[in-house]
């Protein structure tokens, strides 16, 4: 069924490149964000050449290599392409369902898994980036250290809901829009 969806979806170009801008979006920000500082200071700073700036920007790619832990690193791919798919789908779901009145639950659905998944991302260094923030700010940060993989664990969650979001639309877009009664 999840192949037979994510056939017809795809047909249509304009989904090939929603996901991919998705994608590429997402993979950005995970992999940049946690570089945010040294990137504004080299970006914003006169003395580096337009030139240079790119290049660093395209070497700070290569911390996915060499900043995150394999199981991060895979995380972070699989999350972004994820949510590339995810976008694909709900894009072609809400055009085929508008009017229809199942888009707002499939909405939330979907953006929940999205949010899920991204609280787990994060470098070797800082482990969950994003949770750490969160449980900072609630004074249990201490709790990630505990854990097998050291907050790693937040971004297989996320991939295991990006994959059941993806699953729940593709069934949902494979469902005729009418009631079988």
């Amino acid at each position: 069924m999840l192949w037979r969806v994510l056939r017809r979806v795809y047909a249509h170009p304009s989904y090939w490149a929603l996901s991919a801008a998705v994608s590429g979006l997402t993979l950005s920000l995970m992999v940049l964000l946690p570089n945010m500082a040294v990137l504004s200071a080299v970006l914003f700073s006169p003395a580096v050449s337009a030139l240079s700036k790119v290049a660093f920007v395209g070497a700070l790619y290569g911390s996915l290599v060499t900043n995150f832990t394999i199981v991060s690193a895979v995380s972070v791919v699989l999350i972004s392409g994820l949510f590339g798919i995810n976008a694909a789908l709900l894009g072609y779901f809400i055009k085929r369902a508008r009017g229809a009145g199942k888009v707002r639950a499939t909405r939330a659905t979907t953006l929940s898994g999205m949010v899920a998944a991204v609280l787990g991302v994060g470098c070797a260094a800082c482990g969950s980036a994003v949770l750490v923030v969160v449980l900072k700010l609630i004074g249990i940060a201490w709790i990630i250290s505990y854990l097998p993989l050291h907050g790693a664990e937040f971004g297989l969650i996320g991939v295991g809901l990006l994959l059941l979001t993806t699953r729940s639309l593709a069934r949902k877009i494979s469902d005729p829009l009418v009631c079988p009664l």
